[in-house]
């Protein structure tokens, strides 16, 4: 059985309001390509839960960085593949977003 991905219903709103603010800020392009790096995270955490490096204060939370952008997923292995809490800024306080389930 294939890993999947399964999102808080936060982290589409989180995505949106990213997605928005390229858009006004720097056009459609760039907005395209974080949505494209986004996703290409998501994917290689989904096929290796435990390619990134979990944190050091929440050793269950795994964090993965959008390359490219000051951005980064935290997500948590579960035995379907990966439950992915949130899409934070990487200067957000460092437990913005952990009690997400």
């Amino acid at each position: 059985m294939e890993n999947r991905a399964f999102f808080n219903r936060l982290v589409q709103q989180d995505m949106n309001e990213l997605c928005h603010y390229y858009r006004e800020e720097a056009g459609e392009t760039l907005a395209d390509r974080f949505f494209d790096v986004a996703l290409l995270v998501i994917e290689k955490a989904t096929a290796n839960p435990r390619h990134f490096h979990p944190l050091e204060n929440q050793p269950l939370l795994r964090r993965a960085p959008v390359e490219g952008f000051p951005y980064h997923f935290l997500y948590r292995e579960i035995p379907e593949g990966i439950r992915v809490l949130v899409l934070r800024h990487d200067r957000r306080h460092w437990d913005y977003g952990i009690r997400r389930r």
